[in-house]
């Protein structure tokens, strides 16, 4: 646990090291929570609580609706590893995830302080260990929070919510893609969308790209990634059309040249995440366009808007198109003065992790602030657009809540944006 009031977490080079050195020496020494208050609020002084104090004091009216704004935030920083004296580049590494998710969090909640908002923000350290995590969900400083966020990784998730048990507190599961019936906790919250939401969002484009003479083409690799994708798209394509699309599959250059069509579009599918399989069967794509004049478009794996291609790929001829459940638009105005604090403050340029940790601890905080107690009866009525994600919640009474918020991105010459 460690007292996150003002700290300073700088993470470049050897600002990097002096972070982690801080926020190791916190957490061996520091088990107290301190309030994250408006800008102009004088600091409370401090006092260790005794046992009779404990007992005895009668806790003021007021600060009740402060507690009620507690937030447990737990992440992976596995500061039992770390050399407390001199940690090394592995150690920050390790770290790096939960330090920046942490510092985009804290720069969320001073963003509604500074609204007039108080927020108690407790910080436990998960060391990606089942064990510790079995250990923290018994913490009254989770058991007491108005809302957990965290763990994120999914054997993490698993084990921290069947100790816990939190029953009515939001369990907000920041990163991980895992589907949530795989913990069936009534109260977790996936922000990440996982891959069935995707399948659906891709097999309705599709579906809605499809006209009569076009050819649905899934080329199959043996990779993991193609697998899981195209097997669940072609089940769900054919539901959404009512078996009105011509659907073929080929697994090689040779199948491929027999099945597409001159007449209508080629709507192919090519869901691996391996480049070197990616690259041939692009060159292949532009071979049939360019030379042989099909008209062929191109949808993608969620993962390629991660794999650097160039325009050398020709992604751009095809109108490639994939689905994601997060965008960063470094034009938006909000993007811009998020970065330029990020930068002043830490160092360093955010990461994906930092603007998720914005974007969760300001929705969340806003519903708090908002609703009080009642906050999560108001997910599925509040969406949200931030810098990163965008939520639109369904709710399911065996595994919670799930962001259903998908959009299409098109390649072009800036590479993967938004078209809806």
């Amino acid at each position: 646990m460690i007292l996150v009031r003002n700290l300073r977490l700088l993470l470049n080079g050897s600002k990097r090291l002096l972070g982690l050195s801080v926020l190791v020496l916190l957490v061996a020494c520091t088990p107290k929570v301190r309030v994250l208050r408006a800008p102009g609020d004088k600091a409370p002084t401090e006092k260790k609580e005794t046992t009779t104090e404990k007992e005895d004091v009668a806790i003021p009216e007021e600060e009740e609706t402060v507690d009620f704004n507690r937030i447990a935030l737990l992440l992976p920083f596995e500061l039992n590893k770390a050399n407390q004296h001199a940690p090394s580049a592995a150690d920050i590494k390790r770290s790096a995830l939960a330090l920046d998710f942490y510092q985009g969090f804290k720069v969320g909640l001073d963003a509604l302080s500074a609204e007039g908002a108080n927020f108690k923000l407790n910080v436990l350290d998960t060391r990606d260990d089942p064990g510790e995590n079995a250990r923290i969900a018994k913490l009254d400083d989770v058991q007491d929070a108005a809302l957990v966020v965290g763990p994120v990784y999914p054997k993490e998730i698993q084990v921290f919510g069947f100790n816990a048990q939190l029953d009515q507190t939001l369990q907000i599961s920041p990163l991980a893609a895992s589907m949530p019936s795989e913990f069936n906790f009534s109260n977790l919250v996936t922000m990440t969308a996982p891959l069935p939401v995707h399948v659906h969002a891709l097999a309705t484009h599709i579906a809605n790209q499809y006209k009569q003479g076009d050819v649905v083409i899934f080329y199959k690799t043996p990779d993991e990634a193609s697998k899981q994708l195209l097997g669940p798209l072609q089940t769900e394509i054919r539901k959404l059309k009512n078996g009105n699309i011509q659907v073929v599959e080929v697994e090689d250059e040779e199948s491929l040249e027999s099945r597409v069509h001159l007449a209508g579009k080629n709507l192919v599918v090519l869901a691996t995440t391996n480049k070197y399989e990616i690259s041939p069967i692009l060159a292949q794509l532009r071979r049939l366009q360019e030379e042989l004049s099909y008209n062929i478009q191109l949808f993608g794996h969620p993962s390629w808007s991660k794999l650097g291609f160039d325009a050398e790929d020709g992604l751009a001829a095809f109108d490639t198109r994939i689905t994601t459940s997060y965008y960063i638009d470094k034009s938006a105005t909000d993007v811009r003065r998020f970065d330029q604090q990020y930068q002043s403050e830490f160092g360093i340029a955010p990461t994906e992790f930092a603007y998720k940790g914005y974007d969760a601890a300001y929705y969340f905080g806003s519903l708090l602030v908002k609703y009080g107690p009642d906050y999560r009866l108001h997910l599925e009525d509040t969406g949200y657009k931030g810098l990163h994600n965008t939520f639109k919640w369904e709710y399911n009474a065996a595994w919670g809540y799930v962001n259903h918020a998908i959009a299409i991105l098109q390649y072009g010459s800036s590479g993967f944006r938004p078209i809806n």
